[in-house]
């Protein structure tokens, strides 16, 4: 007999979204593809998305939805209602007062109206838990405009994007309203899971500029002040990155010294491999025109398979770098079944979890027409919630759960550490001969005594948890880490394919000894395919799923975000978990849960394969520019000295025109008369076929004023405008201290630290998430032994003699 497969969220969670555009999109898509009811509310001319044709693409058919609506609503419901309407408000808040939970995003018709603010949601529908995604916050929030290029200025991660000899770079893509949209989705979700067992709701809080601060810098504010520098001097590129070949570009991340040696060896440069300084990465980039132009030299004379083929027999982190219509021809996808066609011929991306057993995504449906279920839910809107509150206080809503974390670098370890976060037991695995390697990105370069717990990553990603190290090359290491999975909840991993079964951690293995074992495998490429061996880091995946190809300037290679698939993996893995835990709840069962960084990053970057398969045309790198407004740049302005010797003293902001209101705002503001009176200026098509015109004037202006000037210029004139800060100035934004988005961490080593926070703030706690500092190594081997596993404590004290466990690196430490 065949198993029923059911959504995790089939019949368990109903919400209402009044959002418009990409974050609420996306939120509302993720929710749905798990199962949940979404009816989307809609105002008489319908969510802006249906009309998101990107660069004058024209609808096809006539009036046609666009693609990305299609993608995002294809299994969600669409209502219609009048906010001037006293019994569309009536038939709205009814809505709401039946949902488990609501979506709210500025900028739509029922979101904009007062008494759908979302503390007053919280009133009339007390046990909904009500997700507010802002650029700013709620608390706090600022009243000037911004939009996701210039938080991405707000966000530091330009500052060292590109080279030094252009502009600051954003991540292409409309990176941060993806990234918005997923940290709320794991936040309704959390709260859910809360609200239903004690039957009251929440407010969370979801603030895009703290997903940047998480996302587009690795634990910068960190190192500063652990290390009084910043982390970085310059914009420059690491190399080998991305190079140009016969038929395209291929990227490389080259991290470890091996992996440098290796590199060397494949391109036939022994004397490089021979030189000690050019292990380390800034020697690299000091050399860049010699080292890049050998590199691009050998890079060119070769076709991209060849040379992905070759760097992997090397065992080197390499990738295509892929677009829209490449990646849906790429081996690996085409084997995994990683595209798939909807019943309206839309090829769309498969979620970026794979359940094995019970649990299952929903089918893809079609997207709704405005208003199709309109009728259906006036007629069966649901009966308001009965639950009587039960009273539980419970400001952890993971307390009394476990996992056992066999994962290292960033991608891995923040996937616990939301958990760690908010309550749960995070047990950290590591050896002392193979520790976590993000533990080597220390301050103490020199590899002196506790190099290993100097890493500001390390300590930024991995507070709240215990470790324990574990010789996996040992039969007793082995066993002991069977027993640990067998006394845990959850067990992730994000090691390549082969490792965790070569353990005896396999899920049946492990299934048999845990019935109720939630198992979460996110290797790079994910537990199979032509691909599945393959190292990867986050850049690695940036250069295959698409985020690369849409980085950097149309007269230059492609970049990188930089590393933010990291945390973006990681936290789509923390929402499959949620999945996961949801399924366990009802069934009982356990599962076995795949969520690569690929298909994270696939997902993310999906609205390149959904307009070529939809228009036929490749969306191509537009450097600071738009795909959907115009004028958008980067602006030098005065420029400024810089506190620290080698640092450049040039200065930029960020201005985007989203309206035509805020473009006669631009004009007004710059004294750009001649601008403001021209016909053909008067569309963002117009202001687009003359972006190189206008950005010579807008220039002309900022050029000779200080950056504070230009901003609260423009900011009272209503234009979105942002300085581009430095990493050492994350911390002291106004925007981020309103929300104590950074919380100092007393640690052994770095001292005193900033710790960035979360993007989600949660109404019911917790109100400090930094409540231990990050473990040492092995801190916590007797307790967790001993304690847990109930191992003698003789037997401890025999395991470290032999070195089963140990709180020092071992000399000769490889990663």
């Amino acid at each position: 007999m065949t198993e029923l497969r059911v959504p995790p969220l089939d019949g368990a969670l109903f919400v209402v979204d009044l959002s418009v555009g990409i974050a609420g999109g996306y939120c509302g898509k993720l929710l749905a593809d798990g199962g949940a009811e979404i009816v989307k509310v809609e105002g008489p001319s319908g969510d802006p998305l249906r009309r998101r044709w990107l660069m004058g693409d024209a609808p096809s058919p006539e009036g046609a939805d666009a693609p990305l609506f299609r993608h995002m609503l294809a299994s969600s419901a669409s209502v219609v209602a009048d906010p001037g309407s006293a019994e569309d408000e009536e038939f709205v808040r009814a809505l709401i007062r039946s949902a488990d939970a609501v979506i709210w995003v500025p900028g739509g018709p029922w979101a904009d109206l007062p008494d759908f603010h979302p503390t007053l949601i919280r009133r009339f529908a007390p046990r909904a838990v009500v997700l507010a995604m802002t650029n700013f916050g709620l608390v706090g929030e600022p009243s000037y405009p911004a939009n996701e290029f210039t938080l991405q200025a707000l966000g530091a991660g330009p500052s060292f994007r590109g080279s030094a000899d252009r502009e600051p770079l954003v991540v292409g893509g409309a990176y941060g309203d993806w990234i918005t949209g997923l940290f709320g989705a794991v936040g309704l979700l959390t709260a859910h899971q809360r609200s239903r067992d004690t039957g009251v709701g929440e407010l969370v809080d979801v603030s895009a500029l703290d997903g940047m601060h998480l996302t587009q810098t690795m634990f910068t504010p960190t190192f500063f002040a652990a290390a009084g520098r910043p982390m970085r001097l310059v914009r420059a590129r690491t190399i080998p990155l991305i190079h140009p070949t016969q038929d395209g570009f291929v990227g490389f991340q080259v991290t470890t010294g091996q992996q440098w040696q290796d590199f060397c060896a494949m391109i036939d440069k022994p004397d490089w491999a021979a030189d000690p300084t050019l292990t380390r990465f800034d020697a690299r980039v000091a050399r860049f025109d010699e080292v890049n132009g050998t590199i691009d030299a050998w890079t060119i004379e070769r076709s991209t398979d060849e040379i992905v083929e070759l760097a992997a027999l090397f065992r080197l982190p390499v990738a295509p770098v892929m677009d829209g219509r490449t990646i849906q021809l790429c081996e690996h996808v085409v084997e995994r079944g990683w595209f798939v066609e909807n019943d309206e011929g839309l090829v769309q991306p498969e979620t970026h979890y794979t359940f094995y057993g019970t649990a299952c995504r929903r089918p893809f449906g079609v997207a709704p027409t405005l208003g199709r279920d309109t009728d259906s839910y006036r007629q069966r809107v649901r009966a308001e919630k009965v639950e009587t509150p039960t009273g539980i206080a419970k400001p952890l809503p993971f307390e009394g759960l476990r996992l056992a974390d066999f994962t290292a670098f960033w991608a891995g370890p923040i996937i616990g550490h939301y958990f760690a976060m908010l309550g749960a037991d995070v047990i950290h695995v590591e050896s002392t001969q193979r520790p976590d390697g993000i533990r080597a990105a220390t301050l103490r370069f020199d590899m002196s005594d506790q190099w290993w717990e100097a890493s500001p990553t390390f300590n930024g990603t991995n507070t709240n948890k215990r470790d324990v190290t574990l010789d996996m090359r040992s039969d007793r290491g082995r066993e002991l880490a069977r027993q640990l999975v067998s006394k845990c909840d959850i067990l992730i991993e994000n090691y390549s394919s082969r490792v965790l079964p070569q353990w005896g951690l396999d899920y049946e293995s492990m299934r048999a000894m845990n019935p109720g074992l939630i198992m979460v495998r996110a290797p790079g490429f994910g537990i199979n395919g032509p691909w599945a061996d393959r190292v990867a880091y986050a850049t690695t995946v940036e250069q295959a799923c698409g985020a690369a190809h849409v980085t950097g300037f149309p007269d230059d290679r492609p970049d990188v975000a930089g590393g933010s698939m990291d945390p973006v993996a990681g936290t789509h893995a923390v929402f499959a978990i949620l999945l996961a835990l949801e399924h366990r709840r009802r069934t009982g069962e356990g599962s076995l849960v795949e969520v690569p960084q690929f298909t994270s990053g696939m997902n993310v970057c999906a609205e390149q394969t959904l307009t070529c398969t939809a228009t036929g045309r490749l969306l191509e790198r537009v450097g600071n520019r738009s795909w959907t407004v115009a004028p958008q740049g980067a602006y030098r302005v005065r420029d400024v000295e810089r506190p620290f010797a080698g640092m450049p003293s040039d200065d930029w902001v960020a201005i985007s025109v989203e309206t035509d209101e805020q473009w006669s705002a631009l004009c007004g503001a710059i004294g750009a008369d001649a601008l403001s009176g021209r016909e053909d200026l008067g569309t963002v098509e117009g202001r687009r076929a003359a972006h190189d015109e206008i950005d010579a004037v807008i220039s002309g202006w900022t050029r000779t004023r200080a950056s504070d000037d230009v901003v609260k210029t423009l900011r009272v004139a209503g234009v979105p405008v942002a300085p581009f800060i430095q990493t050492y100035e994350m911390t002291g934004l106004a925007e981020v201290q309103a929300r104590d988005l950074y919380e100092d961490v007393d640690t052994p080593v770095l001292g005193e630290v900033p710790i960035v926070g979360y993007p989600a703030r949660f109404e019911r706690g917790p109100l400090r998430l930094h409540r231990t500092r990050a473990p040492l190594l092995g801190e916590h081997n007797r307790a967790v032994l001993q304690d847990l596993l109930g191992v003698l404590p003789e037997e401890v004290d025999r395991l470290a003699e032999e070195g089963v466990i140990g709180t020092k690196a071992a000399t000769g430490t490889a990663w």
